[in-house]
């Protein structure tokens, strides 16, 4: 992650105005690709392929464009307005899925032998877990950026 002080003092929309682009919609663009990736991979590899990754896939898919939403709709809405620890409950919840998060991530990270392909894989094969590593790696710098600075800092108000 790139040094988190700057963010240390920045107002709340900057953060958040920050987040949108460099986090949300990158894992929107990654996962439009890296789903339809681990779709075909899974197909045409079937024999090989760890059958236990494409569930994870779209369970990780569909979690973390549910929880992107919840951020966006009701979340950082409450925190521009200045709601403060009035939101406290808002950000336990989403404190709450970062962990489900990490737990995907890891045990993603232990299907993919960290994101080895093994010898025989494909270009597609590579591709996707050069993506999905990619995706983990970004994902648990916006946690961080999240649960470290973003709200814990609202929770102080």
């Amino acid at each position: 992650m790139t040094d988190l002080t700057v963010w240390q003092t920045a107002p709340f929309d900057a953060i958040i105005d920050h987040i949108l682009p460099r986090y949300h919609e990158t894992h929107r663009r990654q996962l439009d690709e890296i789903l339809p990736l681990a779709e075909k991979v899974a197909r045409v590899h079937a024999q090989t392929f760890n059958p236990q990754i494409l569930p994870l896939v779209q369970y990780i898919d569909s979690e973390l464009r549910g929880h992107m939403m919840k951020e966006e709709r009701m979340l950082f809405p409450m925190i521009k307005q200045g709601v403060g620890r009035g939101a406290a409950m808002p950000i336990k919840v989403m404190m709450h899925e970062h962990q489900d998060h990490e737990q995907a991530i890891t045990q993603l990270t232990e299907l993919t032998d960290n994101f080895t392909p093994p010898a025989h894989a494909c270009g597609s094969w590579q591709r996707l877990y050069a993506n999905l590593r990619e995706l983990t790696k970004d994902l648990r710098n916006h946690i961080e950026l999240e649960n470290e600075i973003l709200f814990a800092r609202v929770m102080q108000l």
